[in-house]
Protein backbone atom coordinates (compact mmCIF):
# COMPACT_ATOMS: atom_id res chain seq x y z
CA UNK A 1 0.00 0.00 0.00
CA UNK A 2 1.29 3.44 -0.82
CA UNK A 3 1.90 5.54 2.27
CA UNK A 4 0.56 8.77 0.90
CA UNK A 5 -1.00 11.37 3.18
CA UNK A 6 -4.31 12.53 1.73
CA UNK A 7 -5.21 15.88 3.28
CA UNK A 8 -8.14 15.63 5.67
CA UNK A 9 -9.44 19.08 4.92
CA UNK A 10 -12.23 17.76 2.73
CA UNK A 11 -13.65 15.77 5.60
CA UNK A 12 -13.92 18.50 8.19
CA UNK A 13 -16.85 17.85 10.52
CA UNK A 14 -19.36 20.68 10.47
CA UNK A 15 -21.40 19.41 13.35
CA UNK A 16 -21.78 21.88 16.15
CA UNK A 17 -20.42 20.52 19.39
CA UNK A 18 -18.28 17.85 17.75
CA UNK A 19 -15.09 19.84 17.38
CA UNK A 20 -12.85 19.10 20.33
CA UNK A 21 -10.62 21.60 21.97
CA UNK A 22 -8.71 22.48 25.06
CA UNK A 23 -6.90 25.55 26.29
CA UNK A 24 -3.74 24.91 28.29
CA UNK A 25 -0.07 25.61 27.97
CA UNK A 26 0.99 25.79 24.35
CA UNK A 27 3.12 22.69 23.87
CA UNK A 28 5.03 21.97 20.69
CA UNK A 29 5.80 18.56 19.30
CA UNK A 30 9.46 18.51 20.39
CA UNK A 31 11.21 15.27 21.20
CA UNK A 32 9.23 14.60 24.39
CA UNK A 33 12.41 13.38 26.05
CA UNK A 34 10.96 13.83 29.51
CA UNK A 35 11.26 16.37 32.30
CA UNK A 36 13.71 16.35 35.17
CA UNK A 37 13.41 13.63 37.75
CA UNK A 38 12.35 11.05 35.20
CA UNK A 39 8.95 12.60 34.52
CA UNK A 40 7.87 11.92 30.94
CA UNK A 41 6.21 14.76 29.08
CA UNK A 42 3.39 13.84 26.70
CA UNK A 43 1.95 16.33 24.24
CA UNK A 44 -1.49 16.43 22.66
CA UNK A 45 -2.73 18.47 19.70
CA UNK A 46 -6.38 19.10 19.10
CA UNK A 47 -8.52 21.88 17.62
CA UNK A 48 -9.77 24.53 20.00
CA UNK A 49 -13.48 24.27 20.71
CA UNK A 50 -16.16 25.96 22.78
CA UNK A 51 -15.63 27.31 26.27
CA UNK A 52 -17.32 24.46 28.16
CA UNK A 53 -15.38 21.84 26.21
CA UNK A 54 -12.10 23.69 26.62
CA UNK A 55 -12.72 24.00 30.34
CA UNK A 56 -13.47 20.29 30.61
CA UNK A 57 -10.10 19.37 29.12
CA UNK A 58 -8.21 21.84 31.29
CA UNK A 59 -9.77 20.19 34.33
CA UNK A 60 -9.17 16.60 33.19
CA UNK A 61 -5.55 17.31 32.28
CA UNK A 62 -4.94 18.91 35.66
CA UNK A 63 -6.43 15.83 37.31
CA UNK A 64 -4.30 13.52 35.17
CA UNK A 65 -1.12 15.39 35.98
CA UNK A 66 -1.90 15.36 39.70
CA UNK A 67 -2.59 11.61 39.62
CA UNK A 68 0.62 10.92 37.67
CA UNK A 69 2.87 13.52 39.29
CA UNK A 70 6.55 12.66 38.92
CA UNK A 71 5.79 10.04 36.27
CA UNK A 72 3.84 11.58 33.38
CA UNK A 73 2.97 15.18 32.56
CA UNK A 74 0.38 15.85 29.85
CA UNK A 75 0.47 19.14 27.96
CA UNK A 76 -2.09 20.12 25.36
CA UNK A 77 -1.90 22.59 22.51
CA UNK A 78 -5.27 23.90 21.40
CA UNK A 79 -4.98 25.00 17.80
CA UNK A 80 -7.31 27.77 16.67
CA UNK A 81 -9.31 26.58 13.72
CA UNK A 82 -11.85 29.24 12.79
CA UNK A 83 -13.20 28.80 9.26
CA UNK A 84 -9.85 27.70 7.87
CA UNK A 85 -7.89 24.46 7.95
CA UNK A 86 -5.16 25.60 10.34
CA UNK A 87 -5.32 22.38 12.33
CA UNK A 88 -5.11 20.12 9.30
CA UNK A 89 -2.32 22.25 7.85
CA UNK A 90 -0.31 21.88 11.06
CA UNK A 91 -0.83 18.12 11.06
CA UNK A 92 0.29 17.89 7.44
CA UNK A 93 3.43 19.93 8.15
CA UNK A 94 4.29 17.79 11.19
CA UNK A 95 3.81 14.60 9.19
CA UNK A 96 6.29 15.84 6.61
CA UNK A 97 8.89 16.81 9.24
CA UNK A 98 8.21 13.90 11.62
CA UNK A 99 7.42 16.29 14.46
CA UNK A 100 3.97 15.10 15.46
CA UNK A 101 3.02 15.24 19.13
CA UNK A 102 2.56 12.04 21.12
CA UNK A 103 -1.22 12.25 20.87
CA UNK A 104 -3.18 13.62 17.95
CA UNK A 105 -6.89 14.33 17.65
CA UNK A 106 -8.66 13.44 14.42
CA UNK A 107 -12.21 13.51 13.13
CA UNK A 108 -13.76 10.04 13.14
CA UNK A 109 -14.00 9.46 9.38
CA UNK A 110 -10.34 10.39 8.98
CA UNK A 111 -9.04 7.60 11.24
CA UNK A 112 -8.53 5.22 8.31
CA UNK A 113 -6.59 7.89 6.43
CA UNK A 114 -4.31 8.50 9.41
CA UNK A 115 -3.84 4.74 9.92
CA UNK A 116 -3.16 3.93 6.26
CA UNK A 117 -0.68 6.80 6.10
CA UNK A 118 1.16 5.50 9.21
CA UNK A 119 0.44 8.71 11.11
CA UNK A 120 -1.00 6.84 14.10
CA UNK A 121 -0.20 3.43 15.54
CA UNK A 122 -2.54 0.64 16.72
CA UNK A 123 -3.84 0.78 20.30
CA UNK A 124 -4.82 -2.88 20.71
CA UNK A 125 -1.96 -3.76 23.06
CA UNK A 126 -3.09 -1.08 25.51
CA UNK A 127 -6.72 -2.24 25.84
CA UNK A 128 -8.26 -5.44 27.11
CA UNK A 129 -11.29 -6.85 25.30
CA UNK A 130 -13.40 -5.88 28.29
CA UNK A 131 -12.20 -2.28 28.11
CA UNK A 132 -12.92 -2.05 24.41
CA UNK A 133 -16.39 -3.54 24.85
CA UNK A 134 -17.38 -0.56 27.00
CA UNK A 135 -17.18 1.76 23.98
CA UNK A 136 -20.45 2.04 22.07
CA UNK A 137 -20.26 -0.08 18.86
CA UNK A 138 -20.02 2.87 16.46
CA UNK A 139 -16.92 4.19 18.26
CA UNK A 140 -15.18 0.85 17.75
CA UNK A 141 -16.27 0.84 14.12
CA UNK A 142 -14.93 4.32 13.33
CA UNK A 143 -11.68 3.65 15.20
CA UNK A 144 -10.87 0.32 13.57
CA UNK A 145 -8.97 -0.07 10.29
CA UNK A 146 -7.84 -3.36 8.77
CA UNK A 147 -8.74 -5.17 11.96
CA UNK A 148 -6.76 -2.92 14.31
CA UNK A 149 -8.01 -0.25 16.70
CA UNK A 150 -6.31 3.10 16.09
CA UNK A 151 -8.33 5.84 17.80
CA UNK A 152 -10.62 6.13 20.82
CA UNK A 153 -13.66 8.38 20.53
CA UNK A 154 -13.99 11.29 22.94
CA UNK A 155 -17.78 11.53 22.73
CA UNK A 156 -20.45 10.37 20.30
CA UNK A 157 -23.10 12.04 18.18
CA UNK A 158 -26.38 11.08 16.60
CA UNK A 159 -29.08 12.36 14.29
CA UNK A 160 -32.68 12.03 15.40
CA UNK A 161 -36.00 13.27 14.08
CA UNK A 162 -37.16 16.26 16.10
CA UNK A 163 -40.84 17.13 15.84
CA UNK A 164 -43.03 20.09 16.68
CA UNK A 165 -45.54 18.87 19.27
CA UNK A 166 -48.11 21.54 18.45
CA UNK A 167 -48.10 20.66 14.76
CA UNK A 168 -48.27 16.93 15.49
CA UNK A 169 -51.25 17.49 17.78
CA UNK A 170 -52.93 19.71 15.18
CA UNK A 171 -52.94 16.84 12.68
CA UNK A 172 -53.54 14.01 15.16
CA UNK A 173 -50.08 12.49 14.62
CA UNK A 174 -48.43 10.37 17.34
CA UNK A 175 -44.67 10.04 16.76
CA UNK A 176 -43.13 6.68 17.77
CA UNK A 177 -41.73 6.33 21.29
CA UNK A 178 -40.15 2.90 20.76
CA UNK A 179 -37.45 1.99 18.27
CA UNK A 180 -39.40 -0.96 16.90
CA UNK A 181 -42.14 1.48 15.91
CA UNK A 182 -39.83 3.96 14.14
CA UNK A 183 -41.44 5.61 11.13
CA UNK A 184 -40.69 4.04 7.80
CA UNK A 185 -39.75 6.28 4.88
CA UNK A 186 -43.31 6.03 3.60
CA UNK A 187 -44.82 6.86 6.98
CA UNK A 188 -42.53 9.85 7.38
CA UNK A 189 -43.43 10.91 3.86
CA UNK A 190 -47.13 10.84 4.77
CA UNK A 191 -46.42 12.95 7.87
CA UNK A 192 -44.61 15.47 5.70
CA UNK A 193 -47.39 15.54 3.11
CA UNK A 194 -49.98 16.14 5.81
CA UNK A 195 -48.09 18.92 7.59
CA UNK A 196 -46.50 20.74 4.63
CA UNK A 197 -48.98 23.57 4.21
CA UNK A 198 -49.66 27.14 5.26
CA UNK A 199 -46.00 28.12 4.94
CA UNK A 200 -44.72 25.11 6.88
CA UNK A 201 -42.37 22.51 5.42
CA UNK A 202 -42.80 18.83 6.23
CA UNK A 203 -39.23 18.62 7.43
CA UNK A 204 -35.97 20.48 7.79
CA UNK A 205 -33.01 18.27 6.91
CA UNK A 206 -30.26 20.34 5.29
CA UNK A 207 -27.64 21.39 7.82
CA UNK A 208 -25.09 22.19 5.14
CA UNK A 209 -24.24 20.83 1.71
CA UNK A 210 -20.83 19.50 2.70
CA UNK A 211 -19.96 16.84 5.27
CA UNK A 212 -23.53 16.80 6.58
CA UNK A 213 -24.73 15.19 3.36
CA UNK A 214 -22.63 12.09 4.01
CA UNK A 215 -23.01 12.10 7.79
CA UNK A 216 -26.80 12.23 7.69
CA UNK A 217 -27.89 10.66 4.42
CA UNK A 218 -25.56 7.64 4.08
CA UNK A 219 -27.99 6.02 6.54
CA UNK A 220 -30.67 5.85 3.86
CA UNK A 221 -28.39 3.54 1.88
CA UNK A 222 -27.62 1.45 4.97
CA UNK A 223 -31.28 1.16 5.97
CA UNK A 224 -32.04 -0.05 2.45
CA UNK A 225 -29.53 -2.89 2.76
CA UNK A 226 -26.49 -1.39 1.06
CA UNK A 227 -23.91 1.36 1.67
CA UNK A 228 -22.02 3.96 -0.34
CA UNK A 229 -18.82 1.85 -0.39
CA UNK A 230 -18.14 -1.85 0.14
CA UNK A 231 -17.28 -3.27 3.56
CA UNK A 232 -13.56 -3.17 2.80
CA UNK A 233 -13.77 0.46 1.72
CA UNK A 234 -12.03 -0.35 -1.55
CA UNK A 235 -14.82 0.37 -4.02
CA UNK A 236 -18.06 2.34 -4.38
CA UNK A 237 -19.13 0.75 -7.68
CA UNK A 238 -22.21 -1.38 -7.19
CA UNK A 239 -22.78 0.17 -3.77
CA UNK A 240 -23.53 3.89 -3.90
CA UNK A 241 -24.99 3.37 -7.41
CA UNK A 242 -26.66 0.02 -6.78
CA UNK A 243 -30.38 -0.39 -7.35
CA UNK A 244 -30.94 0.04 -3.61
CA UNK A 245 -28.72 3.11 -3.60
CA UNK A 246 -30.65 4.59 -6.51
CA UNK A 247 -33.88 3.89 -4.61
CA UNK A 248 -32.59 5.75 -1.54
CA UNK A 249 -31.47 8.75 -3.58
CA UNK A 250 -34.73 8.75 -5.52
CA UNK A 251 -36.70 8.93 -2.28
CA UNK A 252 -34.73 11.99 -1.20
CA UNK A 253 -35.20 13.53 -4.64
CA UNK A 254 -38.96 12.97 -4.38
CA UNK A 255 -39.08 14.90 -1.11
CA UNK A 256 -37.23 17.78 -2.76
CA UNK A 257 -39.33 17.69 -5.92
CA UNK A 258 -42.54 17.89 -3.89
CA UNK A 259 -41.03 20.74 -1.85
CA UNK A 260 -41.50 18.89 1.42
CA UNK A 261 -38.27 20.45 2.66
CA UNK A 262 -36.38 23.60 1.91
CA UNK A 263 -33.07 22.87 0.19
CA UNK A 264 -31.77 26.27 1.34
CA UNK A 265 -33.36 26.61 4.78
CA UNK A 266 -32.98 29.34 7.31
CA UNK A 267 -30.93 27.90 10.21
CA UNK A 268 -33.79 28.42 12.66
CA UNK A 269 -36.59 27.19 10.39
CA UNK A 270 -37.69 24.42 12.77
CA UNK A 271 -37.28 26.56 15.87
CA UNK A 272 -39.57 29.21 14.36
CA UNK A 273 -42.32 26.67 13.64
CA UNK A 274 -41.73 26.66 9.87
CA UNK A 275 -40.97 22.91 9.70
CA UNK A 276 -42.98 20.11 11.30
CA UNK A 277 -39.97 17.81 11.75
CA UNK A 278 -36.21 18.17 11.62
CA UNK A 279 -33.26 15.84 11.09
CA UNK A 280 -30.79 17.17 13.62
CA UNK A 281 -28.69 16.25 16.60
CA UNK A 282 -28.06 16.92 20.28
CA UNK A 283 -26.11 20.06 19.37
CA UNK A 284 -29.44 21.66 18.38
CA UNK A 285 -31.04 21.19 21.78
CA UNK A 286 -29.30 23.97 23.74
CA UNK A 287 -30.54 26.51 21.19
CA UNK A 288 -34.17 25.47 21.58
CA UNK A 289 -34.36 27.36 24.87
CA UNK A 290 -34.16 30.61 22.90
CA UNK A 291 -37.57 29.80 21.38
CA UNK A 292 -39.99 29.56 24.33
CA UNK A 293 -42.97 28.95 22.03
CA UNK A 294 -41.35 25.81 20.60
CA UNK A 295 -42.64 22.56 22.06
CA UNK A 296 -40.42 19.81 20.72
CA UNK A 297 -40.00 16.09 20.97
CA UNK A 298 -37.65 13.45 19.58
CA UNK A 299 -38.34 10.28 17.66
CA UNK A 300 -36.13 7.81 15.83
CA UNK A 301 -34.28 8.15 12.55
CA UNK A 302 -36.67 6.94 9.79
CA UNK A 303 -35.99 3.55 8.23
CA UNK A 304 -36.89 1.72 5.03
CA UNK A 305 -39.89 -0.56 5.50
CA UNK A 306 -38.46 -3.99 6.27
CA UNK A 307 -34.98 -2.52 6.30
CA UNK A 308 -32.28 -1.85 8.86
CA UNK A 309 -32.84 0.52 11.77
CA UNK A 310 -29.80 2.75 11.83
CA UNK A 311 -28.68 6.28 12.66
CA UNK A 312 -25.69 8.54 11.94
CA UNK A 313 -22.81 8.74 14.35
CA UNK A 314 -19.27 10.02 14.62
CA UNK A 315 -16.95 11.83 16.94
CA UNK A 316 -13.49 13.21 17.25
CA UNK A 317 -11.00 10.68 18.52
CA UNK A 318 -7.45 10.50 19.84
CA UNK A 319 -4.62 8.30 18.63
CA UNK A 320 -0.94 7.82 19.40
CA UNK A 321 1.28 9.25 16.69
CA UNK A 322 3.97 7.23 14.96
CA UNK A 323 6.47 9.89 16.07
CA UNK A 324 5.85 9.38 19.80
CA UNK A 325 8.91 8.24 21.73
CA UNK A 326 6.78 7.33 24.74
CA UNK A 327 3.78 5.35 23.43
CA UNK A 328 3.18 3.55 26.73
CA UNK A 329 2.86 6.82 28.64
CA UNK A 330 0.87 8.34 25.79
CA UNK A 331 -1.55 5.42 26.06
CA UNK A 332 -2.04 6.16 29.76
CA UNK A 333 -3.03 9.72 28.92
CA UNK A 334 -5.24 8.63 26.03
CA UNK A 335 -7.11 6.11 28.17
CA UNK A 336 -7.60 8.74 30.90
CA UNK A 337 -9.11 11.22 28.45
CA UNK A 338 -11.53 8.60 27.10
CA UNK A 339 -12.40 6.62 30.24
CA UNK A 340 -15.81 6.43 31.92
CA UNK A 341 -15.32 9.53 34.04
CA UNK A 342 -14.08 11.61 31.10
CA UNK A 343 -16.88 10.33 28.88
CA UNK A 344 -19.48 11.23 31.51
CA UNK A 345 -18.08 14.67 32.21
CA UNK A 346 -17.64 15.54 28.54
CA UNK A 347 -21.21 14.47 27.74
CA UNK A 348 -22.46 16.85 30.41
CA UNK A 349 -20.18 19.67 29.25
CA UNK A 350 -21.13 19.65 25.57
CA UNK A 351 -24.63 18.10 25.60
CA UNK A 352 -23.52 15.23 23.38
CA UNK A 353 -24.01 11.50 24.03
CA UNK A 354 -21.23 9.58 25.76
CA UNK A 355 -18.87 7.24 23.93
CA UNK A 356 -18.79 4.80 26.86
CA UNK A 357 -21.73 2.54 27.70
CA UNK A 358 -20.93 2.69 31.41
CA UNK A 359 -21.11 6.50 31.36
CA UNK A 360 -24.89 6.35 30.96
CA UNK A 361 -25.14 5.01 34.51
CA UNK A 362 -24.28 8.57 35.57
CA UNK A 363 -26.43 10.30 32.95
CA UNK A 364 -30.02 9.72 34.15
CA UNK A 365 -31.40 12.27 31.68
CA UNK A 366 -30.94 9.64 28.98
CA UNK A 367 -33.27 7.16 30.70
CA UNK A 368 -36.48 8.94 29.72
CA UNK A 369 -37.94 10.65 26.67
CA UNK A 370 -36.92 12.64 24.78
CA UNK A 371 -33.21 11.91 25.42
CA UNK A 372 -33.77 8.17 25.63
CA UNK A 373 -34.11 8.11 21.84
CA UNK A 374 -30.54 9.36 21.49
CA UNK A 375 -29.23 6.75 23.95
CA UNK A 376 -31.16 3.98 22.20
CA UNK A 377 -29.62 4.86 18.87
CA UNK A 378 -26.07 5.44 20.11
CA UNK A 379 -25.84 2.25 22.15
CA UNK A 380 -27.49 -0.12 19.68
CA UNK A 381 -27.90 0.89 16.03
CA UNK A 382 -25.72 3.89 15.19
CA UNK A 383 -23.40 3.40 12.24
CA UNK A 384 -20.14 5.24 11.62
CA UNK A 385 -19.26 6.76 8.28
CA UNK A 386 -17.25 4.59 5.85
CA UNK A 387 -13.89 3.48 7.21
CA UNK A 388 -11.64 4.18 4.24
CA UNK A 389 -8.44 6.19 3.74
CA UNK A 390 -10.04 7.79 0.69
CA UNK A 391 -12.92 9.22 2.72
CA UNK A 392 -12.06 12.88 1.95
CA UNK A 393 -12.75 12.27 -1.75
CA UNK A 394 -15.78 10.07 -1.05
CA UNK A 395 -17.56 12.63 1.11
CA UNK A 396 -16.87 15.49 -1.29
CA UNK A 397 -18.15 13.61 -4.34
CA UNK A 398 -21.14 12.15 -2.52
CA UNK A 399 -22.18 15.53 -1.11
CA UNK A 400 -21.93 17.17 -4.53
CA UNK A 401 -23.92 14.40 -6.21
CA UNK A 402 -26.67 14.27 -3.59
CA UNK A 403 -27.08 18.04 -3.68
CA UNK A 404 -27.41 17.85 -7.47
CA UNK A 405 -29.91 15.01 -7.15
CA UNK A 406 -32.04 17.01 -4.74
CA UNK A 407 -32.03 19.81 -7.30
CA UNK A 408 -33.27 17.48 -10.04
CA UNK A 409 -30.17 15.86 -11.57
CA UNK A 410 -30.33 12.36 -13.02
CA UNK A 411 -30.01 9.97 -10.08
CA UNK A 412 -28.15 7.09 -11.72
CA UNK A 413 -25.73 9.27 -13.66
CA UNK A 414 -24.90 11.29 -10.55
CA UNK A 415 -24.24 8.19 -8.44
CA UNK A 416 -22.26 6.53 -11.23
CA UNK A 417 -19.96 9.55 -11.19
CA UNK A 418 -19.43 9.17 -7.44
CA UNK A 419 -18.51 5.51 -7.87
CA UNK A 420 -16.10 6.20 -10.73
CA UNK A 421 -14.37 9.10 -8.96
CA UNK A 422 -13.97 7.21 -5.70
CA UNK A 423 -12.70 3.99 -7.26
CA UNK A 424 -10.16 5.90 -9.32
CA UNK A 425 -8.91 7.76 -6.23
CA UNK A 426 -8.62 4.59 -4.18
CA UNK A 427 -6.75 2.67 -6.86
CA UNK A 428 -4.38 5.55 -7.53
CA UNK A 429 -3.38 6.10 -3.90
CA UNK A 430 -4.05 2.96 -1.90
CA UNK A 431 -3.45 -0.06 -4.14
CA UNK A 432 0.02 -1.48 -4.72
Amino acid sequence: MKKRWVSAVLAVSLLAGCSPGGQTDQAGSGDNSGASGGEVEITLWRPQASGPEDNFYVKRIEEFNKAHEGKIKLKMEAITRGNSFAYEDKINAAVASHTLPDLVAMDGPNVANYAASSIVRPLDEYYTKEELSDFVPSILQQGTYNGKFYAAGLAESSVVLFYNKKIMKQYGIEPPTKMEDAWTWDQWYEVMKKTAQNGVFGTNMINDKGEWMTYAFEQFWISNGTDIVNKEGTSAKGMVNSDKGIEAASFLQKLAKEKLFNIDPKPTEFEEGKAATKLGGPWNIPGFKDYPDLEWGITYFPKKAGGVQTAPSGSWAIGISADSKHPKEAAEALKWLTNKDSSTQLAKAISMPASRKSAYDSLPEYNDLPMRVIKDQVTTVSHARPVTPAYPVLTQKFAEALTDIMMGADVKKSLDNVAASYDEEYKRNFVK
